[in-house]
């Protein structure tokens, strides 16, 4: 092994930028598949009261697809945050860690944007049957 093939300190960076948005994307895929069937399910019941079989039924079709749609768009997302931080590893970044840690953010952000988006549109689509406007913070939401 020669000085130029060996491992040091910019692997290690490396890894952790990789791991990074591997990380991200595993607790959106996770976390957001959640947060997204409860927040839905609680919109529903507070505009729809109790639900009957048939639309208990297909809540929970709707919940099944939504944790296999999720994983997709949280690798997607991660794929697509993946050029960001490709570029935040150059050797002109690499000297400038202030400008090394925005790329990183944004490379952060990008991974969280896709599902953070499908929480929102699942929860605006599938949560609020007709017209109805849930309020802004009281019963229907798990934080209480």
């Amino acid at each position: 092994m020669t000085e130029g093939n060996a491992p040091g300190t910019n692997d290690a960076f490396w890894v952790m930028g990789c791991g990074m948005l591997v990380a991200v994307a595993l607790t959106c895929a996770t976390l957001g598949t959640f947060v997204d069937i409860v927040l839905v399910v609680r919109t529903q019941h507070h505009c729809l009261g109790d639900l009957s079989a048939g639309e208990g039924f297909a809540g929970f079709v709707w919940a099944t697809s939504r944790l296999l749609i999720f994983p997709i768009v949280a690798g997607g997302s991660a794929l697509a945050s993946l050029p960001i931080s490709l570029i935040a590893h150059l050797p002109w970044f690499a000297r400038h860690v202030w400008l090394k840690a925005v790329l990183m953010l944004i490379a952060v952000l990008v991974a969280a944007a896709g599902p953070m988006a499908m929480i929102v549109h699942g929860v605006a689509a599938e949560g609020t049957p007709g017209n109805c406007i849930p309020p802004w913070w009281p019963s229907w939401l798990p934080l209480q």
